[in-house]
C-alpha cells in the first residue's frame, strides 16, 4: 500500500481487540447473548468509537491503512471514500472478505453477497425481480401488510413486547412473507437455519452438514409457490441454472428473519422513551387502515424512526470490502488486489463533526430531510450492492410498529433512554422489554 497514513501498532492492535475480535466472538452471523451482553455493559461500542475516532483525528480525511490480525487493510471512513468504495462494487471491491465467505458457506454458499461478475449480476436481476427493488409498494403488499397487522394485533395482546415475542412475531412474519400462510408454524425451519447460522459463526468455509436436508425444506416450500407470497413470484423472475433459487431465497430469511426485528425492537424502545416522536407519529397514523398498502408507505415519519434506530445502533457494526484488482483512491493511495477495506458503522453513523444529530433520535432527518442521501450511514449499505430488499423491509416494519403505537401506550422498561442526553452507543435488545397499555 502507498500513500496512505498509517495506524500506529498500538492503534491496530486496539481496533483488531476492540472492534475486530469482539465481532467475531459475539457472531457474525448467529449472535451469542452472552458475548453480547457482556459487550453492552462493557460499553465496547463507546470504546471502539473513540479509538476510531482518535484514528481519524491524527491522519486526517484519508483512508487509515492499518494491520488486522496479521492482514494489512485500509479503514474508510469519509462520505467522498465510502460513495467510492461502495458506489464500485462488487467490483473493483467485492463484498466477500475470507471471513465472510468461509462464514456463509456454512449456510447460504450460493448467497447473492458473496457473488463475483456475471453470477452477481444474475443473482441481483432475479432478487431485484422478485422483490420489487425501487418500487414505491411491492405488488404484493396488500397481504404483507395484513400479515403484519395481524401479527401486531397478537403483540399488542400480551400487553408486553419482550426480545423474544417480537422476534418470535417477525419470523412468522418472514415465513408468511417467503413462503405463505402454510409455513406460518413451521419454527422447526427457523430453528434449523439458526442452527446453521450458528454454524457460520466457526467460518467453516464448507456447507454445514445438514445443509443439504434444511435446502429441500425451502425447496419444497418454493416449489409449492402458495399465491400471496415471494415464492409465488419466483416462476416468473429472470433465473437459471447458476442463479440457486433456493439459496437465494434463504438470504432473505436471513436478513428478514433476524436483523429486522432487532431494529424495530430499538425503534419501538425509543418512540416509548421519546414522547414528542411518538407525538408525532400517532398525528400521522391517525385512525389510518394500516392493512392499506397506500395507508403504510404514507408513514414517512415512522419509517425515519425505523432509520433512526438502525443509524443509532447498527445491527451490523463493522463490514468490509475486498478488493478484486489494485485500485487508485481519489486521494491517490493505492491499495493492491486482495486487499480488505473496513467500514465501521458505528463510527460513521455517529460521527459528531459530520452529523449534527449524531447521538439523538432524528426521524425528521429522513422523513423531510436528507439523512438517505449520506453515504456514511450504511446500515442498509449503498451503490450497487445495497439491499435489494430494503424497501420491504421497512414497509413491513411500519405495519407492525405503527399498528402497535395505534392500539397500545408503550412504555419502556428495564433501561433508560434521555431525549435530553446523548443517546448511548449500545442499546442490549435482552436488556430491556416494552409494556403496552391497551389506548382508550
Amino acid at each position: 500500500m502507498t500513500d496512505f497514513p498509517q495506524a500506529s501498532l498500538i492503534d491496530s492492535i486496539r481496533f483488531t481487540a476492540q472492534i475486530a475480535v469482539p465481532g467475531v466472538i459475539q457472531g457474525l452471523f448467529s449472535k451469542r447473548v452472552l458475548p453480547v451482553r457482556v459487550a453492552a455493559k462493557a460499553h465496547a461500542d463507546q470504546f471502539g468509537h473513540q479509538l476510531v475516532q482518535g484514528m481519524v483525528d491524527r491522519a486526517g480525511a484519508a483512508p487509515i491503512a492499518l494491520k488486522v490480525g496479521t492482514d494489512d487493510a485500509v479503514l474508510v471512513h469519509t462520505p467522498e471514500d465510502l460513495e467510492f468504495v461502495l458506489g464500485h462494487s462488487p467490483s473493483p471491491f467485492a463484498s466477500d472478505p475470507a471471513a465472510k465467505h468461509k462464514g456463509m458457506a456454512a449456510f447460504q454458499p450460493d448467497a447473492l453477497t458473496i457473488s463475483r461478475g456475471d453470477l452477481w449480476a444474475n443473482r441481483r436481476r432475479f432478487a431485484e425481480a422478485v422483490l420489487d427493488t425501487g418500487s414505491p409498494l411491492h405488488r404484493l403488499a396488500p397481504d404483507f401488510a395484513a400479515v403484519a397487522v395481524a401479527e401486531a394485533d397478537a403483540l399488542v395482546s400480551a400487553r408486553t413486547v419482550t426480545w423474544d415475542a417480537i422476534n418470535a412475531a417477525f419470523q412468522r412474519i418472514t415465513r408468511r412473507v417467503v413462503f405463505g400462510d402454510a409455513a406460518t408454524d413451521d419454527q422447526q425451519l427457523t430453528d434449523d437455519l439458526a442452527a446453521l447460522m450458528a454454524a457460520g459463526n466457526k467460518m467453516p468455509g464448507t456447507p454445514a452438514p445438514n445443509l443439504a436436508a434444511f435446502m429441500a425444506k425451502v425447496q419444497a416450500h418454493v416449489d409449492r409457490a402458495e399465491p400471496g407470497s415471494l415464492c409465488a413470484l419466483i416462476a416468473d423472475a429472470p433465473s437459471d441454472d447458476r442463479t440457486n433459487v433456493a439459496g437465494q431465497v434463504v438470504h432473505w430469511l436471513f436478513a428478514m428473519g433476524d436483523t429486522l426485528p432487532a431494529n424495530l425492537y430499538r425503534a419501538l424502545a425509543l418512540l416509548a422513551s421519546h414522547p414528542e416522536q411518538l407525538r408525532e407519529v400517532r398525528h400521522a397514523l391517525g385512525d389510518g387502515d394500516l392493512t392499506d398498502p397506500a395507508v403504510v408507505a404514507a408513514q414517512t415519519y415512522l419509517a425515519g424512526c425505523l432509520q433512526e434506530a438502525m443509524r443509532l445502533w447498527p445491527t451490523t457494526a463493522l463490514f468490509g470490502r475486498v478488493t478484486t484488482e489494485e485500485v487508485t483512491f481519489p486521494g491517490g493511495g493505492v491499495l493492491p488486489a486482495g486487499r480488505q477495506v473496513f467500514i465501521y458503522n458505528v463510527f460513521n453513523h455517529r460521527r459528531r463533526d459530520l452529523v449534527e444529530y449524531a447521538d439523538r433520535f432524528a426521524p425528521g432527518e429522513w422523513a423531510s430531510g436528507d439523512a438517505s442521501e449520506n453515504w456514511l450511514f450504511n446500515f442498509f449499505s449503498h451503490g450497487p450492492q445495497g439491499c435489494p430488499g430494503a424497501g420491504l423491509s421497512i414497509f413491513l416494519g411500519q405495519a407492525l410498529v405503527g399498528r402497535l403505537l395505534q392500539r397500545a401506550e408503550p412504555r419502556l422498561q428495564g433501561v433508560t433512554l434521555d431525549p435530553a442526553k446523548r443517546l448511548p452507543y449500545s442499546l442490549d435488545i435482552y436488556g430491556y422489554s416494552v409494556a403496552l397499555a391497551p389506548r382508550a
